[in-house]
């Protein structure tokens, strides 16, 4: 036996299931030893943002809008990212996204990748239903915690 990327994204994907802080494998004189690290001790890359002309609109609309797309967001049940990384909505450049807003989904199904560390990590459906919202775009950095979509 030898260990592969395939033992790898396996070995990293049971440190995130079962909540562990290292896993060691040793294969005919080979050793790979996977460590989670706590967010806090990640050094993370600021991205550069976009910032968009502000629009001719009162500041008193755009609170209310947000308090109305705040308590919308309180409807539906979200899905957050595991870890500090970059957010892929497709498993390759230019290919179709694994979900968008209106797709049902399964337990399991797979939703986006986030990238950490050059180790791509699926992020899978904990609930069965529809996606309502996409919350973030392709390429876009997140921290652990960051909702990644709205699942209703």
């Amino acid at each position: 036996m030898k260990i592969d990327i395939e033992t790898i994204k396996q070995l990293a994907e049971n440190i995130e299931k079962y909540n562990l802080e290292e896993v060691t494998l040793e294969v005919e004189g080979t050793k790979i030893t996977l460590k989670k690290e706590a967010v806090a001790q990640m050094a993370v890359q600021a991205m550069p943002q976009m910032m968009a002309a502000p629009a001719a609109v009162p500041k008193a609309v755009k609170k209310a809008e947000a308090v109305k797309e705040s308590a919308d967001e309180d409807k539906f049940d979200a899905v957050t990212s595991p870890m500090v990384g970059t957010f892929y909505a497709s498993p390759a450049p230019g290919s179709a996204a694994f979900v968008t807003e209106g797709t049902q989904v399964n337990v399991g199904d797979t939703l986006c990748i986030v990238e950490a560390m050059k180790l791509m990590n699926e992020v899978k459906a904990d609930r069965a239903g529809k996606i309502v919202k996409v919350l973030k775009a392709d390429g876009e950095g997140v921290v652990k915690g960051d909702k990644l979509f709205l699942i209703d």
